[in-house]
């Protein structure tokens, strides 16, 4: 792995908290399956409040050494804005917060199929994990944006799915950058 990551690999512990942020986030929308799915507004909220908080300190932090900073900045942005957006607009219906987080997950998971890539190229051993459950994210939330006729089991299963996924691609991600870490002794500077 090039030098300039290696500050960024101490920093693993970040994708496990996006991870579980994310999986605590699918639980809740599972486990809340009788509600309305536009009650679960605040929790979406929040939780991608802290994901794009979070991307958005870990791009800054590390914008001299990784080459590509300007990526995981976008995302966190990106996240912080549909917050921004779920935050002024209260007055939507069901079928606009299941695109608003089903572009959330969608483009999550287009990051995770990219990094996945990344840690090919560097022939990490599990890339292929990362990569499949990247996949399957964009798959479920493809079909929360696309597929209008959902009843409210169908629409719960697939934002939790897209959700589980996502969560745990980002903590695969950190365990992989953490086996690097122990790999390499990237604390001895």
């Amino acid at each position: 792995m090039p030098a300039q990551y290696k500050h960024s690999v101490r920093q693993w512990w970040l994708s496990v908290l996006v991870g579980i942020i994310y999986l605590i986030i699918g639980g809740w929308v599972f486990f809340s399956s009788g509600k309305i799915y536009l009650e679960l507004t605040e929790v979406f909220v929040i939780g991608f409040g802290i994901v794009g908080f979070l991307g958005v300190f870990y791009a800054l932090s590390n914008r001299k050494r990784l080459e590509h900073w300007g990526w995981v900045l976008m995302t966190g942005l990106i996240d912080l804005f549909i917050v921004f957006v779920l935050l002024i607009i209260p007055e939507f219906d069901e079928s606009i917060l299941r695109i608003y987080v089903g572009f959330i997950l969608m483009f999550r998971s287009f990051i995770g199929v990219g990094f996945s890539v990344y840690l090919a190229h560097y022939k990490v051993r599990n890339w292929g994990i990362v990569l499949t459950l990247s996949i399957i994210g964009v798959f479920f939330s493809l079909m929360m944006i696309w597929n209008p006729p959902y009843t409210k089991l169908t629409l719960t299963l697939s934002t939790t799915i897209a959700l589980l996924t996502v969560g745990f691609a980002q903590i695969g991600i950190a365990y992989e950058l953490r086996r690097y870490e122990n790999l390499f002794g990237f604390y001895k500077d």
